[in-house]
């Protein structure tokens, strides 16, 4: 069944498993603005959560109108999924994101990801973060490509700047640390003597009010204390609600990882990510008009069950971008079927569309960039017209 659809090293990966679904979550902030440079730029804002461990996405919007679903899943359909056009429907975990759905601000794409089929979290994962394959062959990724045409200034809170956000330029990374804040008024001081050098100022007037100070940083990164998502979300859409405060913000979630007992662990991984998204948008406010919030995983999950009620790595996945900055709400996708004689390799749901050609169009609008120079210098893909009525 092929179906169109547009309406409104294995031990290594085990150590690698274990370690990285202990990890707490992490906020790190980019691209302040830079009112000195002359480039073409949005007054757009973007939240990017990466879900990492290969989300899967016929868990979280499962094709229901697929009749070969269920066959393939008995122990992994769960009850009260939330209706969205009788194609497709969105695990129960996932009721903000439905709410945003009903109101026209939500494209869901289906049966997408990156041109990537070998499976591994490594190199998947360099390859969600930089755009480019093969694996391993660039130093820069999309968002840090995407800041140095901006020309935006990069500041991370994070320690190291992540991939994703690594562009040519020179970026400034800010860690919480245990020496002590500088005594009241050091940096209104600083403000006022970089108020001559266009480049400092504005990071001097952000100094001044406090919004990257040692406590403020602490708070966004949740170190020495377990930070849930939502309340760093909360905190990534304060920041982000500000004139002069940065515009993008990159949300680290852990552990869709999940080889044994997904029906728990995969639903909270999703409720995270949805009461986060639901605190973000809380946050962010009249902003939110301006603003897109996106998924992006490396890569989806095989379509049958193994003996261990979870899944294993597999291919095609599903992506939310939600966000006022769209032009309308809908579901994207070119449905390749479930049958085994449809799958990719008789196991993976197979990705029909270029998770890039999705990212393009979204950085294009919410960082004001045309949309040949996104193909040119961010995210070399082909266009899919299929995004133009939402994001065009």
């Amino acid at each position: 069944m092929r179906q169109a659809v547009i309406n409104s090293c294995e031990c290594a990966e085990s150590i690698s498993r274990r370690s990285f679904l202990k990890t707490s979550a992490i906020l790190t902030f980019a691209a302040l603005p830079d009112l000195s440079f002359g480039a073409e730029v949005g007054n757009g804002r973007l939240l990017v959560i990466l879900l990492r461990g290969g989300m899967d996405g016929l868990f979280a919007m499962p094709p229901v109108g697929d009749p070969s679903l269920k066959g393939r899943r008995l122990h992994l359909m769960p009850d009260g999924l939330l209706t969205l056009d009788g194609t497709f429907a969105l695990h129960p975990s996932l009721t903000n994101v439905h709410e945003i759905y009903q109101k026209g601000e939500a494209l869901l794409v289906h049966g997408v990801s990156y041109p990537y089929t070998g499976r591994s979290h490594f190199e998947g994962q360099d390859i969600m973060e930089t755009g480019i394959l093969p694996g391993y062959s660039s130093p820069t990724g999309w968002l840090g490509r995407a800041l140095d045409v901006t020309g935006y200034q990069a500041l991370a809170m994070s320690l190291p700047l992540p991939l994703i956000l690594r562009g040519k330029a020179q970026a400034e990374s800010r860690y919480p640390s245990w020496i002590s804040r500088p005594p009241a008024g050091v940096y209104e001081q600083l403000g006022e003597l970089w108020l001559a050098d266009v480049h400092m100022a504005s990071v001097g007037r952000q100094l001044a009010a406090g919004t990257t100070s040692p406590a403020g940083m602490e708070m966004a990164l949740g170190i020495g204390q377990e930070a849930d998502l939502a309340s760093l979300a909360q905190t990534a859409g304060s920041r982000l609600r500000a004139a002069d405060g940065p515009r993008v913000a990159v949300l680290d979630h852990v552990g869709f990882d999940t080889h044994s007992g997904q029906p728990g662990q995969h639903s909270q991984k999703l409720r995270d990510v949805d009461q986060a998204i639901g605190a973000f948008r809380l946050a962010i406010g009249d902003a939110w008009k301006e603003t897109l919030v996106v998924t992006v995983t490396e890569f989806g999950r095989t379509v049958a069950e193994n003996g261990s009620w979870g899944t294993d790595h597999g291919w095609g996945t599903c992506v939310f971008v939600l966000g006022g900055a769209l032009r309308k709400g809908g579901v994207v996708a070119d449905w390749p079927g479930l049958k085994k004689k449809d799958l990719f390799e008789g196991r993976d749901l197979k990705a029909t569309i270029d998770a890039r050609s999705l990212y393009a169009a979204m950085v294009s609008t919410t960082l004001g960039i045309d949309p040949e120079r996104v193909r040119r210098d961010v995210l070399d893909s082909p266009q899919d017209d299929r995004f133009e009525p939402f994001l065009g």
